[in-house]
């Protein structure tokens, strides 16, 4: 008899339970159930929070810094302001990071350019992605890992 394969016998029949009982699910991880948080911050997305978490374990690894939400040029309160999601210190590079869900972030209206502007005013270089592109934690992990070069 296999593990897991039990018999019964039914009015004379062998009759076997293969199949009936399910392997119970492994329990998941609590913080990957929303709401996310990122130093503190509400996270806009779980891809946010992924991004996070690639940031942490290459500071552990690499010695690099970032920042969560930094307001530029007066943020959201001002016109032409803007909120950088990343800002990662990478010896004397500064990177922004901009992960961008394709549902929010493909509309005609959004002006792409002025990050792309105030990121080159600023000196840094801009790293935008579609999140769709880095759909686990871990090749969010080894997608930054690679461009930051960390």
């Amino acid at each position: 008899m296999k593990l897991g394969t039990f018999k019964l016998r039914k009015k004379g029949k062998a009759a076997t339970t293969k199949g009936l009982f399910r392997k119970a699910e492994q329990l998941k991880d609590p913080k990957d159930e929303p709401p996310f948080f990122i130093r503190g911050i509400k996270a806009a997305s779980k891809e946010e929070y992924w991004v996070s978490l690639a940031l942490m374990r290459l500071e552990e690894s690499s010695g690099l810094s970032w920042q969560y939400q930094v307001p530029i040029y007066g943020g959201r309160t001002r016109a032409g302001g803007n909120v950088v999601d990343f800002i990662v210190y990478v010896g004397a590079r500064v990177v922004w990071l901009d992960p961008m869900g394709r549902y929010w972030h493909t509309g005609r209206n959004e002006d792409r350019m002025q990050m792309m502007d105030a990121a080159r005013k600023k000196g840094a270089e801009l790293l935008a992605w579609f999140t769709d592109e880095t759909p686990t934690k871990e090749i969010m992990y080894t997608f930054l890992k690679g461009k930051l070069g960390a």
